[in-house]
């Protein structure tokens, strides 16, 4: 590749970085703790690209000093037109910045919660503590889950528990609130799905926050259960700064 066209790439990639981590847009796809490593990244990329852009003009400005009167034309011309030459495939490695620039990909949301088959882990814990005072009592879908899940419902015996989440439909009916965690990035995102009953139906990757009381049902001490929660109020909400847990 031509050093013009790596330093143009270099200087787009990292501006590409700066621009989706100095607002929230990097959430989408990975953790929050990961911005100045991001913005470090980012800022290094530039200026190495704009380092190797003035580097390219200096030496261009080089070669034309040096050039002079008694060159055989065609001997100029050869050397003007290697220089400007180069593979115009290269050009294309700035498709997938432009796509950030124009059109920053969401986080994700339904249609890979659906396709997500394991719905928890056995907690580290072989009891889980007791809820927090009051209702409601706000917990994460994945916290549900397990308490659900791995715990057979103990703590969530007559209480109320308010949680955010989005829809995602489900093939047997009606739709499950869904939420995803990662670890680092969105690549190793896993899906945490509770089946939702006495819901209106919405579209997917709708995000609502629910209260509702836990029902026994959906299978317990098994990674692909599915927990049940009877809604008592239901709230349509826009997509949370940070939409993984």
């Amino acid at each position: 590749m031509r050093r013009d066209v790596q330093a143009v790439v270099l200087i787009l990639v990292g501006g590409a970085v700066l621009r989706i981590t100095l607002g929230d847009t990097f959430l989408n796809y990975v953790q929050e703790g990961m911005r100045p490593w991001l913005l470090l990244s980012g800022g290094i990329l530039v200026v190495l690209g704009v380092l190797a852009l003035i580097d390219v003009l200096r030496k261009g400005r080089e070669a034309a000093d040096e050039e002079t009167p008694h060159d055989e034309p065609h001997e100029r011309d050869h050397g003007h037109g290697h220089g400007s030459g180069g593979p115009r495939a290269a050009w294309l490695l700035l498709l997938p910045v432009l796509a950030i620039f124009l059109i920053a990909p969401p986080a994700l949301g339904a249609y890979a919660a659906a396709r997500d088959v394991a719905n928890s882990a056995p907690p580290q814990e072989a009891k889980a503590p007791p809820l927090p005072p009051g209702d409601p009592a706000q917990v994460t879908v994945a916290e549900y889950v397990g308490r659900a899940v791995w715990d057979d419902g103990l703590t969530l015996i007559d209480r109320t528990v308010e949680m955010t989440g989005f829809v995602t439909p489900d093939p047997a009916g009606d739709w499950w609130i869904s939420r995803m965690a990662v670890a680092c990035c969105a690549a190793d995102a896993i899906a945490s799905k509770v089946k939702v009953l006495n819901a209106p139906d919405l579209p997917a990757d709708t995000w609502v926050t629910i209260t509702g009381r836990w029902v026994p049902g959906g299978g317990t001490k098994n990674d692909t259960a599915i927990p049940l929660i009877e809604v008592i109020d239901l709230v349509e909400v826009p997509q949370p700064r940070n939409p993984y847990e």
